[in-house]
This record gives structure tokens, sequence and C-alpha cells, in this order.
């Protein structure tokens, strides 16, 4: 008799609080922090993917580098606009979504545009070792980049498949007795169970495999571009100190010399002195010699300069693509081991999620950042596609360019 007091208590509160207000409760508590952090990924991310996708697409010409930003850029759109909004739409309605198909088809897509990405920093990865470190040996064509790209993604798409399996709409449990809701999530089978444990191993031991393969690519690369620009510095060091050393007068310069001399000599025989001619001729002879020397400097650099904008190019490419593959790994880590430590060890992920609290769910999302901030990279380090995006608006708004003017 003692108990009844409780159920109707509990029974009262159930008839109370609905799920549904249960769920905005426990929204505005634990999830306004991430799901203000996905809307601005989805804003940022889509506009500059866009931006870069319709860039690199139309304004650069055929080439690796353009193919792959391209790739990326189509991908990251994609995990900006379709799965980011998807994942906002899931952590709003916690306790109430009801669509096991729309939960199976977007788990699907969210796994396919990280995988997906990841595998793509990869083989960029290799290619550039290869262009830097065998330079002399057979590089990758501009169809097979594009190949290796679909082949990538239809990769993507097998290692994704099993998410159909794994995830569908399943009982959420709320901290009030009856009162339950519906969320997408890893069913609750023990067989679903085990093998999402066995996934997201498999994912993560990938991911740091592409990792290692891309730490050690880059080290070579760095190393051979640093070999390279030692090699051109010192070249063009030799070649201006033996331009300088051999300041000798040619022959068209003495015979220059000599014809002045003489119709000096012809056109003002009373006025000249053998003083003034020798100092005129020194004067001629200097000039002459002096921008001699000028030409020669100029051709013998005209070769250094050209080589040191294609390095300088090479570098920013490969430093462009060494950020967006470390930012890649930054955010997916994080979510791999916390997925590993739900599927092994439940109350253990329980005291993690009580200890980092509303960082938890962001950290779960990190693997968003690398889709959003490949853009941004090649913002930063791509000269040309911000002189590109500011050449697209102008057009667009029809600025005027500024004239330069000129001092009389």
């Amino acid at each position: 008799m003692a108990a009844l007091p409780n159920i109707s208590l509990n029974a009262t509160t159930s008839s109370i609080l609905t799920i549904e207000e249960f769920e905005f409760q426990e929204f505005l508590k634990d999830d306004i922090a991430v799901v203000v952090y996905l809307i601005l990924l989805c804003f940022v991310g889509t506009i500059g993917n866009g931006h870069a996708f319709i860039v690199y697409h139309v304004r650069y010409k055929p080439s690796n580098h353009r193919t792959f930003v391209v790739w990326l850029a189509a991908i990251d759109f994609v995990a900006c606009s379709v799965s980011a909004p998807f994942e906002i739409v899931d952590i709003r309605h916690g306790y109430t979504f009801g669509s096991g198909a729309a939960c199976k088809c977007f788990r699907f897509i969210n796994h396919v545009v990280s995988i997906a990405s990841g595998i793509m920093l990869g083989v960029i990865a290799v290619e550039r070792y290869r262009k830097a470190c065998c330079p002399f040996g057979r590089q990758i064509s501009e169809t097979e980049a594009a190949v290796a790209c679909m082949v990538t993604v239809g990769v993507s798409f097998l290692f994704a498949t099993p998410s159909f399996y794994l995830y569908d709409v399943a009982v959420k449990e709320t901290d009030i007795p009856g009162l339950s809701g519906t969320d997408c999530t890893v069913g609750a089978e023990d067989g679903q169970q085990s093998f999402f444990r066995i996934y997201s191993l498999l994912l993560l031991l990938i991911s740091t495999i592409i990792f290692i393969l891309c730490i050690v690519a880059y080290s070579f690369v760095g190393k051979s571009l640093y070999k390279q620009m030692r090699f051109r510095q010192s070249a063009q060091l030799k070649n201006v100190h033996k331009t300088i050393s051999g300041n000798s007068v040619s022959s068209d310069n003495k015979m220059s010399i000599s014809s002045l001399k003489m119709k000096m000599v012809m056109e003002k025989p009373e006025a000249s002195s053998s003083n003034q001619i020798h100092d005129e001729e020194s004067s001629v002879y200097s000039d002459k010699n002096k921008i001699s020397i000028n030409k020669i400097q100029r051709t013998a650099a005209t070769p250094m300069v050209k080589g040191r904008k294609k390095l300088d190019r090479t570098r920013r490419i490969t430093l462009m693509f060494l950020i967006a593959t470390a930012v890649s790994y930054v955010g997916y880590l994080p979510n791999l081991i916390i997925l590993v430590i739900r599927a092994a060890h439940h109350s253990a992920y329980d005291r993690l999620d009580a200890s980092l609290g509303m960082l938890t769910p962001v950290l779960l999302r990190g693997y968003f950042l690398s889709n959003v901030t490949n853009p941004l990279v090649y913002c930063f380090v791509d000269d040309r596609f911000r002189q590109e995006c500011a050449l697209l608006y102008s057009k667009i708004f029809r600025i005027p360019k500024r004239r330069k003017t000129v001092v009389v």
C-alpha cells in the first residue's frame, strides 16, 4: 500500500509533462550549443564550398589539383547542405524522431561524405608525393585523377552500407518513469551493438592508416621541396657571382665606344682635349657596361624567377592539402573515440558525457569541421582563389576597376 502514492505521482507527472515538452526542455538544457555550432557550419560551409566548386571548375585550367579540389568541394557541399541540417533535425527531435527510412538514409549519407573526404585526402597525399619526389616517373594524369575520385566515392558507398543495418528508430527512455520516446540511433539488438563496435573500430583503424600515410607522404614532400628551394637559391647565387665577376667589356661595347670617340673628335676637334675624351670615354664605357651587366643579370635571373614562382605554387598547393588533412583528422578522431567508448563500455561513456557536458555532442559532430574549413584553407593559402572570387563578385555587382593615376 505504501507504493501507491509513488505510482500515482509518476502517472500524474507523465500525464502533465508530455514527451514533446520534455524533449524541448532537454534541448534547451543540453543541445543549444551544438545546434548553434552546426548552423554556423552549415552557413559557412555551404557558401564556401559553393564558391570553391564554381571558381575552380570554371576559372582554373584542367589539372590534378583542380580535379581534387572540385570533387572535395562537391563532397563537402553535400555534407554542409544535407548531412549537417539532418543532424540539427535529429538533435531537435531527440525523443520524437519517427521515420526509420529517413534515419537510415541520412545516416548513410553522413558516413559516405565523411569516409569519402578522408580517403580522398589520402589519394591527394599520394599524388603530391609522386609529383614532388618522383618528378621523372610516371605521373597521375587528369583522367586518372578523376577516376580515382570516382573510385573513392564508390568505396565510401561500400564502407557506409552497414549503416542501413545499424541505425534505426529505437525507443529512448527518459528520466521520468513511464515516459519514453523514439530516436534515430544504433539498434538495441545484441547483434547490432556487437557489429557497431567492430564497425567503429574498423573506421578508426582506416582513418589512422590514412593519416599515417599522409604524414609519411607529406614528410617526404616537404623534404623534397626544401632541397629544391636550396638548390635554386644556390644556383641563383652562383649565376649572379659569375655575372659580377665577368664584368669585362665585350667587343661590341668596345667598338661602339671607339666609334663614339671618333665621332666626337670629327665633330668638335677644336674643343676636345685628351682629358675630356678620356672622361667621356670612361663615362660611356661605364654606362654601356652597366647596361650590359643589367641585361645579362635580367636574362640569367628570368628562368630562376619562373622556377621560383613554380616552386612557390607547388609549395602552396601542398601546404593547402596538408592543412586540410590535419584538420580532417583532428575533427574525425574525437568522434570515433567517443563512439568506440560508447559501444565498448556504456558506463564509461556516461561518465565521460557527464564530465564533458555540452561539449560531448559538439565533439561527436567534429567531423563536419573538415567539410567547412577546406574552402577557408583554399582562401587563405591560394592567392589566385581569392583573386578569382573578387573578380566574380566584381562582375556580378559590376564594380569598376580602379584606375591607376599617373602623377606628371
